[in-house]
């Protein structure tokens, strides 16, 4: 019975010592790995939402080596509209642009290929490795019930294995019996638990990124509300793509305006950024309809306000601060902030009232359609509604900030419109 005790206590031993080391070669970033949990369900049944998935980079202590990619690779990269997301995505194909490599993707479990060129140097790493279930794990760690369990149940078991220690060893000095006996006892599983669990913790900090990439046509059952979600970045906040005085959408269609909105409490200089929209589907290539200089910029949750020119004095009553002959209205229009090159560049955010495929659109496209003068604005909160929106509702100067991602929930159609400019007074959340 002793020998199976101490070979079970053993192999127990060497068991939760391979486990450390695995993870330790695996992910942590020293040996050119990258470990990410995975959060939404894009690349199923390929990758699952609480997957570990374990990113190739070719950075390393050992020196960096080149990564090959072509099609069918599972590679990891940033989120075209928020550096801060990771998405984990299939290349689907590639293109030459100048020279430059680019790499179209898609989420297994989508419809539709991504609708946005992913750049080689935006790329972090090809995934090569999945550890099911484990990303749970390590989220668990990181929440408040898990931080303090993984550092107790550790400490709990070494107090226990040293308990038993010290009872035997009592019991060995009152044995009439002096006979040396050796003591079994834990000070492996000393050294190895807290270094076991040490490692979790430690995954945890490399791994917390995630793939929020939305899965199309899919079921999905809508909750009941929305968390207040404000956005960190530029917001297209009101739009209007009829400016007409009776009639159809094709009435005086050239009314066009776009404000956007600094939810931040900083200012903006818009440098670098430009405003595109895209006609139809097809060929996800995109037309330019003002490119910002430093000399333009947004206040601290404030706006900035672009009309087109082609209907003469129009910009001037609004009072937009800038102006181009580009107009907007057309039913199969879809616009968007991009940071960078016009076709490739990140997308900060996107709006889209057009039905057909290839838009720029966030999740799903906001479909009404604009009579006269109304407007798509975006929502202050996800409880906003047009008449707390309205003059004299709760939300009428608290912001253009919630951003879900998603712009049939973000936006909501206002009656009249209201185009403010970087003159407007600022808006608290």
């Amino acid at each position: 019975m002793k020998t199976i005790f101490s070979t079970v206590n053993y192999i127990f031993a060497i068991v939760l010592s391979a486990v450390a080391i695995i993870f330790a070669l695996s992910a942590i970033p020293a040996f050119g790995n990258r470990a990410l949990i995975v959060k939404s369900g894009s690349m199923e049944p390929a990758i699952k939402i609480g997957d570990l998935v374990v990113v190739q980079t070719g950075k390393s202590i050992f020196g960096n080596q080149q990564i090959i990619y072509k099609t069918g690779d599972i590679i990891a990269f940033k989120n075209a509209k928020s550096e801060k997301v990771i998405v984990t995505h299939r290349i689907a194909g590639e293109e030459t642009r100048n020279g430059q490599t680019f790499y179209k993707t898609k989420g297994d479990a989508n419809s539709e290929p991504d609708n946005w060129l992913v750049a080689r140097g935006d790329i972090l790493g090809k995934a090569d490795t999945r550890l099911p279930y484990i990303g749970k794990l390590l989220s668990f760690v990181k929440s408040k019930y898990g931080f303090p369990l993984v550092i107790g149940l550790p400490a709990l078991l070494v107090i226990l294995f040293e308990a038993v220690s010290i009872y035997k060893e009592i019991r060995r000095q009152k044995s009439l019996y002096r006979q040396e006996q050796p003591t079994r006892t834990f000070a492996h599983l000393r050294i190895i638990i807290p270094i076991f669990f040490s490692v979790l913790l430690i995954q945890s900090t490399f791994a917390y990124f995630s793939d929020t990439e939305q899965s199309i046509n899919n079921t999905f059952t809508a909750a009941a509300s929305f968390p207040s979600i404000v956005a960190d970045h530029i917001v297209i906040s009101e739009v209007q793509t009829n400016g007409g005085t009776g009639g159809g959408p094709e009435k005086l269609t050239d009314k066009d305006f776009i404000e956007l909105y600094n939810p931040t409490s900083s200012a903006i200089n818009l440098a670098g950024y430009r405003l595109v929209k895209r006609v139809g589907s097809g060929v996800p290539t995109d037309d330019n309809i003002f490119t910002f200089t430093s000399s333009h910029s947004i206040p601290a949750r404030g706006f900035f306000l672009w009309a087109s020119s082609e209907s003469p004095g129009f910009a001037t009553s609004i009072g937009a601060d800038v102006t181009s002959s580009q107009i907007i209205a057309t039913a199969n229009n879809s616009i968007a902030v991009r940071q960078g090159s016009l076709d490739s560049g990140p997308i900060i955010d996107a709006l889209s009232w057009a039905s057909v495929s290839g838009s720029l659109t966030e999740g799903t496209r906001f479909s009404s359609n604009l009579d006269d003068n109304q407007s798509m604005e975006r929502k202050a909160k996800s409880t906003s509604t047009v008449s707390s929106m309205g003059s004299g509702g709760a939300d009428e100067f608290k912001g253009n900030g919630f951003d879900n991602n998603d712009n049939e929930t973000d936006f909501l159609l206002r009656p009249i419109s209201q185009p403010q400019n970087s003159s407007s007074l600022t808006e608290s959340l």
